[in-house]
């Protein structure tokens, strides 16, 4: 019997350029960009929201797949780190992606685990955790566009 699938979705109003609200279940994400950007920088930017839902994904993973083994965890502390060139997204051309070019992370796993225990559980974290999944494979993307009519 397959496992039914689970569908994420979110919903966001763009209040402006820089700055929107989304709705996750039961919870509000404010979005925002720095001053340089045109934000107000009073929340979070989007691409730091993806390099949080890494970290946050990578975090859960590891606490589960380690139970799993056995593998006593107490803490993780994790840094997740991307650079971009903001070229391509200011329309400036450059060639270059519009998205971070690499991630690097780093997690420390607070734990008695051996060497073999700690290679077996970095193994199994990066294989299932699905942010990471979705960050290193091409996703398909569908994008459809519309307009909304005005109330006058």
């Amino acid at each position: 019997m397959e496992s039914p699938l689970y569908t994420g979705e979110v919903r966001t109003v763009g209040e402006s350029m820089a700055r929107s609200i989304t709705d996750a279940g039961a919870f509000k994400i404010f979005m925002d960009e720095p001053v340089e950007l045109g934000g107000r920088n009073g929340a979070p930017s989007p691409l730091d929201f993806i390099l949080a839902a890494h970290a946050g994904c990578l975090n859960y993973m590891t606490f589960y797949i380690a139970r799993e083994l056995g593998i006593p965890v107490t803490r993780t502390d994790i840094t997740v780190r991307g650079a971009l060139d903001p070229s391509t997204f200011a329309g400036k051309g450059g060639g270059a992606r519009a998205g971070y070019q690499a991630l690097e992370v780093t997690l420390q796993v607070h734990t008695p685990a051996n060497a073999d225990q700690l290679a077996l559980l970095k193994r199994e974290v990066e294989a299932r955790c699905p942010v990471s999944d979705n960050l290193a494979n091409a996703t398909p993307v569908h994008l459809t566009l519309k307009a909304a009519t005005s109330e006058a």
